[in-house]
């Protein structure tokens, strides 16, 4: 590998550690707009007998949570494998 394609590669991935800051600063804003576009849940209430339309809140903030983790573990591979 040439260093003009080291050089190339280090920038793309300093692009996408940029985006994935900004992924896990804001990331769990994304599913409580949409939820609060959509209108639901205007309650939220974790009774046992009744969770209601609550529980898609809840699992879209940890699928983001889990996607702004997988691209942490991303970049991490990707400097590793660079460095290597």
């Amino acid at each position: 590998m040439t260093d003009a394609e080291r050089k190339q590669i280090s920038e793309r991935i300093a692009l996408l550690e940029r985006a994935s800051a900004l992924f896990w600063r804001f990331g769990g804003w994304l599913p409580m707009a949409i939820a609060f576009l959509n209108g639901w849940p205007n309650e939220v209430q974790l009774y046992p007998w009744q969770v209601g339309e609550s529980w898609r809140l809840f699992l879209s903030l940890f699928v983001y949570q889990f996607a702004g983790l997988a691209l942490d573990r991303a970049i991490s591979f990707a400097k590793a494998s660079l460095d290597s």
